[in-house]
């Protein structure tokens, strides 16, 4: 049956799907996506003398002890965040995914105000509160990428909508380099354009919430009439046969059952079909969850370690040119959803997981072939594929095995482990240096 606290599958939802899909493809690039590149909002937060008074008096501005803590800012939000990942994806399955995301919204909302707050009176340690509830909403309306898809028949509808909707959340990383330019290119003050920010959010993702609540109702009446229908039918059965015959059916049926049970004792029992924990244990899903752990690992780690590497190659004395580059080709990931659709549709998840391997390893090969800069902007462009195969591929498979009132765990538990995959690799880079 359909019910409003739990998964809401596929359904007759017309033009409210549409304008939610919409909707989603704005919030995901402009404000789930936007938490993860930090670095220019790091920036305007610097320009706007954010923590300077951590800095001695005759210290240049930015000291290292401001950096540090605008740092800190970022990082403790995201460790935070990571760590109750599976416990909103566990929230998502148990009351659905229109009472969850309004709690996103709210989230959202209180980041935005804190954030224009701290701006506006230099109340400096309100950053901290303010990231954490972004880095919350981010969080958990990114587990929405699923959970749209399964609005949607399965199969290819549904890994294109899970394929779009994960590429432009990672190209939503450019959004603050876009916040950062039109700062630094009128007078708007950071105040005064977080202020605006946030009356674009409460649209965009507020249309989100409306559908997302009209959605819940309906499917919640469709609940209700289906329960109607079947307690008349029952009836109607009650009334029309009596009761040894009732009694003789019931008697034939479990008789049947008896026999189906003893004849498919050794059958493979599909996966959607266990219970929850056994879907979470399931070999598939352990190997898919290990596979995207050590992707999601590599991925930070290359992004904790290019402005190094370019810095290596002599990146400083073209005044991190390349490094621009590389942060610009974010978005061309979205130019990769075209091959992530033929390959899926063509030859499987298999094939698509070892795309993404042979991007992984393309990249690799060319940043340590090559100590020529522009020769590395192929490896950009690798790596920038390689994004978009990975986060596409692993979240369509898992949405293609796991049922609907286990995928937000699922993914929650993805995101914990490649979080937790990528501290484990980034910890000891750093204590090298």
């Amino acid at each position: 049956t359909w019910q409003m606290a739990g998964p809401i599958t596929v359904g007759p939802h017309g033009q409210k799907r549409r304008l939610l899909l919409i909707s989603t493809c704005l919030y995901m690039i402009f404000y789930t996506g936007a938490f993860y590149g930090y670095g220019p909002f790091q920036l305007m937060l610097e320009e706007a003398g954010a923590f300077s008074n951590r800095c001695a008096p005759d210290e240049p501005l930015p000291c290292p002890s401001q950096t540090s803590m605008l740092l800190n800012v970022q990082f403790s939000s995201m460790l935070t965040t990571m760590i109750f990942t599976p416990f909103m994806g566990a929230g998502i399955d148990k009351y659905g995914p229109a009472i969850m995301f309004d709690v996103a919204f709210v989230f959202g909302i209180f980041g935005l105000v804190l954030l224009i707050i701290s701006t506006s009176l230099h109340i400096d340690p309100l950053l901290f509160p303010s990231f954490l509830c972004i880095g919350f909403m981010s969080c958990l309306s990114g587990l929405y990428t699923v959970q749209i898809g399964l609005l949607f028949e399965e199969g290819r509808d549904r890994n294109r909508v899970i394929s779009v909707l994960n590429a432009l959340l990672d190209s939503g990383a450019v959004t603050y380099l876009l916040l950062w330019f039109v700062e630094t290119n009128t007078i708007l003050t950071l105040p005064t354009i977080s202020a605006v920010y946030l009356a674009i959010y409460i649209l965009v993702v507020g249309a989100s919430v409306i559908c997302w609540t009209r959605i819940g109702k309906k499917t919640q009446r469709l609940a209700t009439e289906e329960m109607d229908r079947a307690v008349h039918d029952v009836v109607a059965v009650v009334r029309r046969d009596s009761i040894r015959r009732a009694s003789e059916i019931m008697e034939r049926q479990e008789s049947i059952i008896d026999n189906e049970e003893e004849s498919t004792t050794d059958q493979y029992i599909l996966i959607a079909n266990r219970p929850q924990m056994e879907q979470l244990m399931s070999s598939q899903y352990i190997t898919l969850c290990i596979f995207f752990s050590f992707h999601q690992a590599r991925n930070t780690f290359t992004l904790t370690t290019t402005r190094d590497f370019l810095a290596y190659l002599g990146d400083d004395e073209y005044g991190n040119k390349y490094l621009s580059i590389f942060t610009l080709l974010t978005p061309v990931s979205v130019l990769g959803l075209p091959f992530v659709d033929l390959v899926l549709h063509k030859w499987g998840y298999g094939a698509g997981l070892h795309t993404c391997n042979l991007l992984g390893i393309c990249q690799g090969i060319v940043q340590v072939s090559s100590t020529n800069l522009s020769v590395q902007i192929l490896g950009f462009v690798f790596y920038s594929f390689y994004r978009c195969f990975l986060f596409s591929i692993t979240f369509s498979a898992l949405a293609a095995f796991i049922r609907g009132d286990v995928i937000g765990k699922g993914c929650g538990i993805y995101i914990l482990f490649g979080g937790l995959a990528g501290l484990a690799f980034n910890i000891p880079w750093q204590m090298l240096q």
